[in-house]
């Protein structure tokens, strides 16, 4: 779920984003690269338990009651999770973030400042790790099944073709060697490239948009139809006369929702320094009124070379999340909103096309049928739901 104060954010993103999307637009049409891969098959080898990354780490909430069920998707798709431990964050915590002089007049709500704190808390544990790179999701996010078997080897193989076509070491560094990405955006709410209430996809947006920016597109049968696709996903593709099922990394233009974002050490030290600061006011300018506001201007500044993934390969389930337990008003986002009626017509996370959230997958301590699932629907990619025994 999104926090209250998202509506506002946007606005804001989007009235200074404006100035560095055309800078930004603009320096990247001198280095532009477009690549379109046709290939298909790629690796036969599925992605490692940790998904190529040094570790996935989850970013929940104490006592949250969503681990179960995160806990019964990585166990069926076979994933190796890290869950730090979180601090139970405090009224006292809250106050320690926002504004000395003014922490009355701060812009931050509680359950968002809680949030940021426990992303924090994970980057500081990934750090402390030794590790080179990770995977940080939310404990609420879904994903496909197919996404060690097809997904993944796919999304790599792109990666290492647009970040470090040169690497010498696509074993060791299946997303290309960390000098040469920040953060890669798997998960998000959507990466729509301007304020939603301006219009998005057909009719704002054109080809020539992605043309000249690094980019990779290639096909992945696991992508979904427009017609199953977010709304706003599927004009946004379309406009940019992306293929029906194919998926396309980009330079982060505005992303939204930090469901599932990859980093290196060097950006993880970024975020923890300038990006997002333990205090409200070590923020750089503009303010941000989100943990995930706040990394999109850091990849507007590029402060962080961002890439977003879309479709993403992590959306979150629809339901309670960190921040609306401790807001006082809860609400859709825009976003979900335009979604929800697809996401019941389909009973499917958005964007995903064969996930968990419809609750065909959980095994509820069953062992044998654990089994079952990781042999036949984890590792074969069948999506065994009632008219899809694929």
């Amino acid at each position: 779920m999104i926090s209250s104060p998202r509506r506002a954010r946007l606005r804001l993103g989007i009235a200074i984003g404006c100035v560095f999307a055309f800078a930004f637009v603009y320096k990247l049409s001198s280095e532009s690269s477009w690549h379109l891969i046709n290939d298909s098959s790629g690796s036969k080898a599925p992605a490692n338990a940790t998904l190529g990354f040094g570790g996935i780490y989850v970013v929940s909430g104490s006592g949250s009651e969503r681990l179960d069920n995160l806990e019964q998707a990585a166990a069926v798709t076979e994933l190796n999770l890290t869950i730090p431990t979180q601090k139970e964050w405090t009224d006292a915590d809250v106050l320690n973030f926002r504004w000395k002089k003014a922490p009355q007049k701060s812009k931050i709500g509680a359950g968002s400042i809680k949030s940021w704190l426990s992303h924090r808390l994970v980057l500081q544990e990934f750090l402390d790790s030794g590790l080179e790179t990770a995977l940080i999701i939310e404990d609420d996010v879904d994903w496909d099944i197919r996404l060690r078997s097809q997904q993944i080897p796919l999304t790599q193989r792109a990666a290492r073709d647009l970040l470090d076509p040169r690497s010498k070491s696509p074993k060791k560094y299946p997303w290309g060697e960390p000098h040469s990405w920040d953060v890669l955006w798997l998960g998000h709410c959507g990466d729509y490239w301007n304020e939603i209430d301006l219009g998005v996809g057909v009719g704002h947006h054109h080809p020539e948009q992605l043309n000249r920016m690094p980019h990779a597109i290639w096909p992945d049968e696991t992508v979904s139809y427009f017609t199953n696709l977010h709304p706003y996903t599927a004009s946004l593709l379309s406009a940019l006369r992306v293929p029906e099922k194919h998926r396309v990394l980009h330079k982060s233009m505005q992303p939204l929702c930090s469901f599932g974002y990859a980093v290196t050490r060097t950006a993880a030290e970024k975020l923890l320094s300038s990006v997002v600061p333990a205090r409200e006011e070590d923020l750089p300018e503009p303010p941000a009124y989100a943990y995930d506001q706040a990394m999109m201007f850091g990849c507007f500044q590029l402060v962080i070379r961002c890439y977003s993934l879309q479709p993403e390969l992590f959306h979150h389930m629809l339901g309670e999340s960190l921040v609306g337990k401790s807001e006082e008003h809860h609400w859709l986002s825009p976003v979900d909103v335009a979604g929800s009626e697809q996401l019941l017509y389909r009973g499917e996370t958005s964007n995903i096309d064969c996930g968990f959230w419809s609750g065909n997958f959980w095994w509820n301590g069953d062992e044998k049928k654990l089994d079952f699932l990781r042999r036949e629907v984890g590792r074969k990619g069948r999506c065994l739901k009632p008219g899809r025994d694929t």
